[in-house]
């Protein structure tokens, strides 16, 4: 009886800490490809595995009472295949930091501060059929970013439009960095009814000292980015369309990007498609970005899919860039 007792004492005890962050949900990725990299003359051309943005978070909330609630998120990257040397996700370490940040949400809305997306990257919405791989926007040049020092303000206004804005202290001396409480600022509205989601994004960035965003491996240092994201549904169907406009700082060129996308459900299944092309205004610059993929869905949380992309930066008549991939990729969500 005294070792029964004993027993459901240190089991309560063990489960204690548990129920008291009953709220607390962990969830991740786990996403790998097997696939051949080919980088043009003088390049890699061979076999490649890599961890395609793979996660690990923790979120949660508290009721206050009120109508007011706590909420937080601490998601990190993890790569099973860390030190590769075609790694997607970008770390060697096997760590690094996504959103992470508390929040305060209630009848107004919901304040977060801390490593954030900016509300014109989650403007974005469902338009990228292939985030995190070699076909991600990210790849012309397009500004998704993921700051730190975000002070983030979402509102659900009616069942159809979002409005979200960051505001980003540069923390700096006000010569080289910005001192102020909004150096750069990114605002998003975003409607959302039956098939037709529509967004209209901007940044303004912090170009203290003559510096400003640098464009994502085009070189070029951009004070501001518009842009506008179209997706619509119809029956099985997806759709989309993105525009965006860089604009250089004094002395620097503008940047256009345009991307299509198109995905189409079978079943359990899906085919995808993308097109992206950014160009540097001035010199003729411009890359292009073409996926094509088809993924199984294995069940709710498992695909395995297989993906082709193919990329190619030029400049006048010179390329200065490219890259083919094909390979396959599986992906588990917990």
């Amino acid at each position: 009886m005294k070792k029964r007792f004993l027993a459901i004492a240190i089991a309560s005890g063990l489960a204690s800490p548990f129920a008291a962050n009953a709220d607390a949900t962990v969830y991740g990725i786990v996403h790998m490809t097997v696939g051949m990299v080919d980088t043009g003359t003088g390049g890699t051309d061979n076999w490649q595995v890599d961890s395609v943005a793979s996660r690990l978070g923790f979120k949660g909330s508290e009721d206050l009472g009120n109508g007011m609630t706590a909420t937080y998120k601490l998601e990190y990257g993890v790569d099973p295949d860390a030190g590769g040397p075609g790694q997607v996700s970008g770390g060697t370490t096997g760590l690094s930091r996504r959103n992470q940040y508390v929040g305060l949400k209630g009848g107004f809305g919901e304040v977060r501060v801390g490593r954030h997306d900016t509300p014109l990257k989650m403007s974005q919405g469902k338009f990228g059929q292939f985030n995190d791989t070699r076909g991600d926007i990210r790849n012309v040049g397009a500004a998704d970013l993921r700051v730190d020092n975000a002070i983030a303000y979402i509102n659900k206004f009616t069942d159809e439009f979002t409005f979200a804005i960051a505001l980003v202290p540069g923390e700096g001396d006000g010569v080289t960095a910005g001192d102020g409480p909004a150096d750069t600022i990114s605002a998003a509205g975003m409607y959302a009814s039956g098939p037709l989601y529509v967004a209209l994004a901007m940044d303004t960035y912090d170009d203290t000292g003559n510096s400003g965003l640098n464009a994502s491996g085009m070189g070029v240092l951009v004070d501001s980015t518009t842009r506008l994201t179209v997706t619509y549904k119809m029956g099985k169907m997806q759709f989309g369309f993105l525009m965006e406009n860089q604009t250089g700082i004094t002395g620097q060129p503008d940047l256009d990007g345009m991307g299509f996308s198109f995905g189409m459900g079978m079943g359990k299944n899906k085919a995808k498609f993308q097109y992206l092309t950014g160009e540097i205004d001035n010199n003729g610059g411009d890359t292009t970005n073409l996926s094509v993929g088809y993924d199984w869905g294995l069940s709710k949380r498992t695909t395995a899919y297989v993906q082709y992309t193919t990329s190619e930066t030029e400049v006048g008549s010179t390329t200065t860039a490219e890259m083919d991939f094909m390979g396959v990729g599986l992906k588990h969500k917990f």
